[in-house]
């Protein structure tokens, strides 16, 4: 894995993304994904921060309001929360 600007990543990088720190680049967390082998809308999401696919200017705010609703509706008919 490697940062933003072509370095390695080390471990004491990764302490500090863990203790928030540091904040990583689109790049790290799409890594990251992918050796934990989970989403990366995920760790975007826990980051709080939107996908680099999701950003206003690659989606029509329309389309992704109406994709917010409809996680809300359905995460309130599992009785999850937001």
């Amino acid at each position: 894995m490697r940062k933003a600007d072509g370095t390695p990543i080390s471990i004491p990088y990764l302490v500090d993304l863990e203790h928030d720190r540091r904040k990583p680049s689109d790049s790290v967390l799409n890594q990251l994904a992918t050796g934990l082998r989970i989403d990366a809308d995920l760790l975007f999401f826990l980051e709080g921060r939107r996908a680099p696919d999701l950003r206003l200017g690659k989606v029509n705010i329309e389309t992704l309001r109406t994709a917010l609703r409809t996680l809300r509706r359905n995460l309130d008919g599992r009785g999850g929360a937001l």
